[in-house]
């Protein structure tokens, strides 16, 4: 009996010894598997994140583009026409003018420029629905120049009347205009 507890204990100690050296083994595949799985994760994770940045730093640009593009053209619409643009209208003005009043120096432009510039400013606001000449598209810049080279007072009757009445009433801004209009209505003061 002895002897066969002794088989059986040295049966035990060999599986014992045996199931150590394969816990070991499998300890040792264990760790080489994480590992290997771990750097295959890493690069799944990484590739994931670069791919991930693009996709972010894409949307971002996009957006950002889209921002910009549009508060440019909210501010190019604010503004309306370019400088030169502008100019042009303001020239075309102070040419119509002069063609339809005269010299600057001259009475008849210093008596009727307010009414024409008036008339010219408000048929010109209401028309284009703008608050100055320069906040038009630049689409209808070649209709507004129009605007301005056509323009005309057919009647101006209402303009004597009221600058008879200014005299009458003593309300000229000051001096000049008052002698402008005795010159021009050929009034004499001794």
């Amino acid at each position: 009996m002895i002897n066969e507890l002794e088989t059986r204990v040295s049966k035990l100690e060999l599986l014992t010894k045996r199931l150590g050296e394969s816990s070991q083994i499998t300890n040792e595949v264990v760790t080489e598997l994480t590992t290997e799985l771990s750097g295959i994760v890493k690069e799944q994770i990484k590739e994931e994140m670069i791919t991930r940045e693009r996709e972010i730093e894409s949307n971002v640009i996009t957006s950002v583009s889209t921002t910009i593009e549009s508060k440019i053209k909210e501010t190019l619409d604010e503004r309306g026409l370019s400088k030169t643009d502008a100019d042009r209208l303001t020239k075309a003005r102070y040419k119509r003018m002069r063609e339809l009043l005269g010299n600057s120096k001259s009475d008849e432009y210093k008596l009727f420029i307010p009414f024409y510039q008036g008339v010219m400013r408000n048929g010109y606001l209401k028309k284009f629905d703008v608050m100055r000449y320069a906040d038009i598209d630049p689409s209808q810049f070649k209709e507004a120049l129009e605007f301005i080279q056509n323009f005309n007072i057919t009647d101006r009757s209402w303009c004597i009347e009221a600058l008879h009445n200014n005299y009458r009433n003593n309300e000229f801004s000051n001096n000049k205009l008052v002698h402008a209009y005795e010159r021009y209505f050929g009034i004499n003061v001794a």
